[in-house]
């Protein structure tokens, strides 16, 4: 993709070929799913051309139906659906359709956001291990995601019931994407399945690799930050009705100074 994207092959994306890239990447599904070409997604197409999506890649059918069969249960019935939650995301004016200009402004904006965090040297352009780094970066975010959401309390700390919790839960849906069959457990031609699965799909991905890959940052004994810089993106604080109320800290006592 990034090779595609470089336009004037000089191993850097600007900003623009990141968007021009984009807008090729998102307008061909959204002109796939327009059926009928007026420029307008229906929800009747968008869920047409999902149906095709999934069909084609069953791997991420299973996680969809996963996902959905974790909805229904009366513990997690208050999980986000992942689908509508993006299209809501695109759907800027509510009236449940998608506009190909609702699509493309969302391109620009999330373009623009992620060049301004990943071009720590400043030049327009983002290098590949400017990218490597940048991906660094949405991990830790990620991670920093991940404990706002386990801390339950937001008292800043883990219990051990919210670690519990946090790791459980991961651990029962890759339990029902693993136990192919839904017979609450997993054989090892089931476990054998699934690891050709995921092989498969990273030799889609394979490319030279730039001087902070995964690999090359083990094989060198550097950190990610020591290899290039590491931009620094803030957690998203979704999924939460009210701020957290932070519990009150006692105030030290005042010593009185000597006169």
């Amino acid at each position: 993709m990034f090779m595609a994207a470089d336009i004037n092959h000089d191993g850097l994306l600007s900003q623009r070929e990141a968007i021009d890239a984009n807008n090729t990447l998102v307008g061909g599904f959204f002109f796939h799913a327009d059926r009928d070409g007026n420029g307008i997604v229906t929800q009747e197409e968008a869920k047409a051309v999902q149906e095709s999506f999934l069909n084609q890649n069953p791997w991420v059918r299973r996680i969809v139906e996963t996902i959905e069969k974790q909805q229904k249960s009366p513990r997690e019935s208050n999980m986000p659906d992942p689908i509508q939650s993006f299209t809501a995301l695109l759907d800027t004016n509510n009236d449940k359709q998608i506009q190909a200009s609702e699509v493309r402004e969302l391109v620009q904006t999330t373009t623009q956001s992620i060049f301004a965090a990943a071009d720590t040297n400043r030049d327009g352009q983002m290098s590949p291990s400017e990218i490597n780094a940048a991906l660094a970066g949405g991990a830790r975010a990620v991670a920093q995601f991940g404990f706002q959401q386990a801390d339950l309390d937001g008292n800043g700390s883990l219990s051990r019931a919210e670690y519990d919790k946090a790791i459980i839960d991961p651990a029962e849906i890759v339990f029902q994407l693993l136990d192919l069959d839904h017979n609450g457990q997993i054989s090892q031609q089931e476990s054998q399945q699934t690891e050709r699965t995921i092989i498969q799909q990273v030799r889609m991905f394979q490319l030279p690799e730039p001087s902070n890959s995964l690999t090359n940052l083990i094989e060198s004994g550097k950190l990610p930050e020591e290899a290039a810089q590491v931009p620094t993106f803030t957690a998203p604080n979704v999924g939460r009705t009210q701020p957290r109320q932070q519990p009150a800290q006692a105030q030290p006592p005042q010593r009185t100074q000597p006169r």
